[in-house]
């Protein structure tokens, strides 16, 4: 996982994990997104990948990405990308 300092910041002073689950749309030939908080997804599984600099936890559906991006945007939301990418590739 490579994650922004800030990004750190704000999901240690949330509570210190952050989960990451999928979300696919109908527009861009059915693009699948990563989406992040520092709550969980409701009606998900997820599985603890990692725990430093937090714990990472990502839906179980899911193989884990080669790297993980975490970033926190200008509005405060945390972003997380797919092996650098802001789509699941």
């Amino acid at each position: 996982m490579i994650a922004s300092d800030a990004a750190v910041d704000a999901v240690r002073t949330s509570g210190g994990r952050l989960w990451v689950w999928t979300r696919a749309s109908r527009c861009c030939s059915g693009t699948v997104r990563l989406e992040a908080a520092t709550e969980p997804r409701a009606g998900r599984e997820f599985r603890l990948v990692a725990s430093e600099p937090f714990e990472l936890r990502l839906a179980t559906a899911q193989q884990a990405p080669q790297e993980l991006h975490v970033e926190l945007s200008r509005r405060g939301r945390l972003n997380a990308y797919w092996n650098g990418c802001a789509w699941v590739t």
